[in-house]
């Protein structure tokens, strides 16, 4: 039984991904349609789009990464991070989106 609702570990899995070597940038993964609601309501949404159905977290992330880094390797890194955020329950499912970047590394 989940204790904590999804408004309140999505702000935590925010930070999570951000403080991960070789994120470069973090987009919205939630849709078009609630972000556009917050904004009309001037309220501030998480990034990460968590979803709860029977039990179980469905966890998605976007994240930017530069060319230059292992993409697979920075995605692992953040799934870890959502995992250890709040998405530790064996249903629970994490998916990364990656962008590739053509930036170098700064």
């Amino acid at each position: 039984m989940m204790t904590e609702t999804a408004a309140d570990i999505a702000p935590r899995i925010d930070l999570a991904v951000t403080a991960v070597a070789g994120v470069r940038e973090s987009y919205s993964a939630r849709p078009v349609v609630a972000r556009a609601y917050e904004r009309m309501a001037e309220v501030e949404g998480s990034l990460s789009a968590v979803d709860e159905k029977d039990g179980a977290r469905a966890v998605t992330v976007c994240i930017g990464v530069s060319s230059d880094d292992d993409s697979a390797a920075v995605a692992s890194a953040v799934a870890d991070a959502v995992r250890q955020a709040g998405a530790d329950a064996p249903a629970d499912t994490v998916r990364v989106r990656v962008a590739r970047l053509v930036a170098p590394r700064s």
